[in-house]
C-alpha cells in the first residue's frame, strides 16, 4: 500500500500546527491563532486525535506533549516558541513581519526560555494562562 501524499508533512501550502486539545490554555491559544490567522495557511491538529498521531509518524508522543510542533508542506518541524515564529512568518502584511524579531540578538533564547517556563505548568494554567491557584484580583 502506497504511503499517504501527506504523511509527514502538512497539506500543500499549509502549516500543521499539532496542539494539545487536553490543555485549557492551549485550545484557547489555538483559538487565539485561528482568529490572529489571516493566511489561511494554518491547519490545526489535535494531537490526541489518532489520525493526527497516524500522520505524523516522527515526531514521538512526548514530544507532542512537551511543546507545540508546527510542521510545513516540506516536513520541516519547528517546535515551542519557534514553532509560533513559523506561524507569525506566514501572516500577510504587517503580522508577517513581527517574525523577524526573532532575529534580534537574544530575541530566540529569550522566547524559548519563556514558553519552555509556560508550558510545564500548562496543565494547571486557566484558558487565560494564568495559573489555577492563583487567586483572581479583587474587583472594588
Amino acid at each position: 500500500m502506497a504511503a499517504d501524499a501527506t504523511e509527514g508533512r502538512a497539506s500543500p501550502g499549509k502549516l500543521a500546527v499539532l496542539y494539545d486539545g487536553a490543555c485549557e490554555m492551549c485550545r484557547a491559544n489555538l483559538q487565539g491563532i485561528r482568529n490572529f490567522d489571516a493566511s489561511g495557511k494554518i491547519e490545526p491538529m489535535d494531537l490526541h486525535d489518532p489520525e493526527s498521531m497516524a500522520r505524523f509518524p516522527q515526531i514521538e508522543t512526548h514530544e507532542l506533549l512537551e511543546e507545540l510542533h508546527a510542521v510545513d508542506d516540506h516536513g520541516t518541524v519547528y517546535r515551542g516558541a519557534r514553532a509560533i515564529n513559523e506561524i507569525l512568518r506566514l501572516q500577510p502584511g504587517l503580522r508577517g513581519w513581527l517574525a523577524y524579531v526573532w532575529y534580534v540578538p537574544g530575541y530566540a533564547w529569550l522566547a524559548n526560555y519563556q514558553y519552555r517556563r509556560i508550558a510545564r505548568s500548562r496543565y494547571q494554567r486557566d484558558a487565560k494562562g494564568r495559573l489555577k491557584s492563583e487567586a483572581p484580583p479583587a474587583v472594588e
